[in-house]
Order: structure tokens, then C-alpha cells, then sequence
């Protein structure tokens, strides 16, 4: 692996990147998969573990909730996902944190005059909660999240990001903890950072050009 990089833009995931989920939200899935399972009557309905939720995370609603549910009520999905935002945003407000050194991590590449963008496959409810939390605007120039403009992965976040910016061409990373993270970077010719703190498991890093086990680390790669 190379020891440093250039880039002028840098992309990131939120959650298991820069929000820690863990505090509290993952619960809250169970717990609303709980309501849902009650409303509905079905009482042999267990909810996900935290470890399958872990492994999902990353995944827009229209892969995620689907598969948590048996085949059989997977059209049952979009309610579900409903049901559990309400949970999460509640979640987020009242218990939400940031992983430790990743606000100040994003300060400090902002005042070295760097570019930064959160690419996420949640939706807009759910990232205006955690912007809302821990103050995006401030650390951000730009948000997106599933849906925003149409648009309906990371790879094509990044490239609205680059248009709206005028920056194609510049040298980019991509800072996440899932293979699809590292796609979307790699798609775009990024360095990819692979955030080893959060939910990713061993086959997600397979991309990475450089891995990292807490935001602060992010400050000695770049250039």
C-alpha cells in the first residue's frame, strides 16, 4: 500500500464512518421491527440480531428491510422501513454520537482547504436527523443521501458532487467501511480508505488502497 495521498475532494459514509450507529440506532431497528411484528400479529416474527443488522448496514432501505423479513412478507418492506425510521430518528436526536475524533478530523481537512462530501444510502428523513444532530452543514459541503436528485447509488453521488463542485479531474478519496464504498471510489479513479472501525467485515477492505482504525488517522494519509 502507498503511505500517503493527494486528494482536493473526499467522500464519506456516515454510518460506521463518521456516525456511530451503535449508539442507539441498531437497537432501534429491533425495536421497530417489534411494533411492526405486534401491529401485524405475528408473534413467531423474532427481530434481526445486531450482528445481521451490522452486516446490512450500508444498504439502502430497498435492500435492507427486505432482507430482515421472511420471503414471504418481504412486500411488506416499505411499512416496516417506515415503521423503524420513526425509532432511528428518535434514536438519532436523542442518543446519536459521532465516532471519537471524526468531527475534528473533518475541521481539520476543511482547514487544510479540502472539499467534503457524505454519500449515504439512507434516506432523506434519516440524514437530516444526523445533520440536524451533529451540525453537517458546518462540516460538510454537500450532502446526499438516496433519492436526492434522483440519484440512486454512491458512484452516482460522487458524480453529481463533482459536476455541482466543478471539480472533475481533481484527485479524489472515498472513505467508508463497505465494498460499496470502496466501488463507488474506485469507480471514480478515488483512493479508498477503508474505515476498519465500523461495520464492514474482511472481504469489504478487499478494495482499499489504505485502511484506517479511527477517524484521526484519516489526517496523516492525506495530503
Amino acid at each position: 500500500m502507498r503511505e500517503k495521498f493527494h486528494a482536493d475532494v473526499i467522500f464519506f459514509d456516515n454510518d460506521g464512518t463518521i456516525f456511530n450507529s451503535e449508539s442507539g440506532v441498531l437497537v432501534a431497528v429491533q425495536e421497530g421491527f417489534g411494533e411492526f411484528a405486534e401491529k401485524h400479529r405475528l408473534a413467531d416474527l423474532r427481530p434481526p440480531t445486531i450482528a445481521r443488522i451490522k452486516q446490512l448496514t450500508g444498504s439502502p432501505n430497498r435492500a435492507f428491510f427486505p432482507a430482515i423479513l421472511p420471503p414471504e412478507l418481504a412486500e411488506m418492506a416499505p411499512e416496516l422501513s417506515e415503521t423503524c425510521l420513526k425509532h432511528e430518528v428518535r434514536a438519532i436526536m436523542e442518543h446519536g454520537e459521532l465516532y471519537d475524533s471524526a468531527a475534528g478530523t473533518l475541521r481539520e481537512l476543511r482547514e487544510r482547504g479540502k472539499k467534503l462530501v457524505l454519500i449515504t444510502h439512507a434516506g432523506e428523513e434519516y440524514l437530516t436527523a444526523t445533520a440536524e444532530r451533529f451540525g453537517y452543514g458546518e462540516l460538510f459541503d454537500r450532502l446526499y443521501h438516496v433519492g436526492l436528485h434522483g440519484l440512486a447509488d454512491k458512484s452516482q453521488m460522487i458524480a453529481h458532487a463533482l459536476d455541482a463542485l466543478s471539480l472533475n479531474g481533481a484527485p479524489l478519496a472515498a472513505v467508508g467501511d463497505k465494498r460499496a464504498d470502496m466501488e463507488a471510489g474506485r469507480a471514480h479513479g478515488a483512493a479508498t480508505v477503508f474505515a476498519a472501525y465500523g461495520f464492514g467485515e474482511a472481504g469489504d477492505r478487499e478494495l482499499a488502497d489504505f485502511v484506517i482504525n479511527k477517524p484521526a488517522a484519516l489526517l496523516d494519509l492525506v495530503l
